[in-house]
């Protein structure tokens, strides 16, 4: 088991990993932080637009 910690933060490729990985971590953790801000922001446009619209919903226009 030591070997492969050795082999992680002793090598050049093994520190490329663990940057890739650590990029990777960081990119999904920005995703699901940035779709779930924009699910808000179109979730609270949409109740303004309901209040505004006098709380009728939207008219069925030939889509299921």
């Amino acid at each position: 088991m030591g070997s492969a910690w050795q082999g992680l933060f002793g090598t050049d490729y093994g520190l490329f990993s663990l940057l890739v990985i650590l990029f990777l971590i960081g990119m999904g953790v920005f995703f699901v932080w940035f779709f779930a801000r924009k699910i808000q922001q179109s979730a609270d446009e949409h109740a303004r637009e309901l209040r505004a619209g006098g709380g009728k919903p939207p008219m069925r226009n030939g889509h299921a």
